[in-house]
């Protein structure tokens, strides 16, 4: 099959975010623990406990995460189990019975406990001025300047962190983007649950092979819209003209997103399992191999020799 674009998320594809926005989720959840009184559950949360969130489908958007497991951490502490190895047994519980739909599932799940007042306390989804726990996680992750410029207020609660955003590391090549540009006559658009101003940051070196008409930024959009919502790949593809395409993505959400793309517009959509970034590599290559990706690859930097039939599918 040929393909006449190329879709990519962002964060575990074109960017390593194992620096950035993970240990975002984690000092968030720290930071609100801390606030609570629980300062002994400090570094609960782990790369492997992030990963079994994105691995049910719907927790795409890092925020999410960190509401999830305070949410839990918190009802934990008001129901007295809130010790490290009962934390973790709880944490672990709950992610297993998470789905698609993401931090409803999680609530559902915790429907049989009172969680009305931890759930008014964390104000979320919410904008991020008014939601606590959204507010805290996008000052971590963009520091202070880049808070300001992404939501017009100043930062109230981590006024003198570093910027996590600047623990991103690029995970494409220069010379592949450019590969892929010509190959696809400039058919090459980024559809992320980042803000614009997030991914411009990080991918400035490369940024300039992107058709931006065509990118599609699900922080700056309607919550509705986010992953696994088909809405974004479909936009893309319209705005570009393609008939088929090809998406690159690291995710559940992703899979599912490009399946759901493929049904409602009955173009063919072919994803690529990224799994080099993962925090578990072998067990994300596993599960997109079970889920029937059309190919793997550690990296986008292999791409090229995929389209040119170098690498075997999975």
């Amino acid at each position: 099959m040929s393909f006449d674009c190329a879709l990519f998320d962002i964060d575990g594809v074109l960017v390593d975010i194992r620096k950035s926005y993970n240990e975002a989720i984690k000092k968030t959840v720290d930071f609100v623990l801390a606030q609570s009184g629980m300062t002994k559950m400090r570094g609960l949360v782990t790369d492997r406990l992030i990963l079994k969130f994105r691995q049910s489908g719907g927790f795409n958007n890092d925020t999410d995460t960190s509401y999830a497991i305070a949410l839990a951490m918190l009802l934990a502490n008001k129901q007295q189990k809130t010790t490290a190895a009962g934390a973790r047994k709880f944490l672990l519980e709950i992610a297993e019975n998470t789905d698609e739909t993401g931090i409803e599932s999680v609530e559902r799940f915790l429907s049989r406990y009172d969680i009305a007042k931890i759930k008014e306390m964390l104000a979320y989804p919410a904008p991020v001025k008014d939601s606590y726990i959204g507010r805290v996680f996008d000052e971590l992750f963009y520091g202070p300047a880049l808070f300001k410029k992404q939501n017009g207020i100043a930062p109230k609660y981590c006024m003198d962190t570093k910027p996590l955003i600047d623990n991103d590391r690029l995970a494409v090549s220069k010379k592949t983007m450019k590969i892929l540009y010509e190959k696809l006559g400039g058919n090459l658009a980024i559809v992320s649950g980042r803000s614009r101003l997030a991914a411009e940051y990080s991918l400035k070196p490369v940024m300039q092979y992107f058709d931006i008409d065509a990118c599609v930024f699900l922080e700056d959009e309607k919550r509705e819209y986010a992953k696994p919502n088909p809405y974004a790949a479909k936009r893309a593809m319209k705005v570009m003209g393609a008939k088929n395409a090809l998406y690159c993505g690291d995710s559940a959400e992703d899979m599912l997103m490009a399946r759901r793309a493929q049904e409602e517009t009955g173009l063919p959509i072919a994803f690529v399992g990224i799994y080099g970034f993962s925090p578990e590599p072998a067990k994300t290559l596993a599960l997109f191999k079970e889920r029937g990706a059309e190919a793997v690859a550690k990296s986008v930097d292999l791409l090229p020799k995929l389209l040119l039939n170098k690498v075997k599918p999975a």
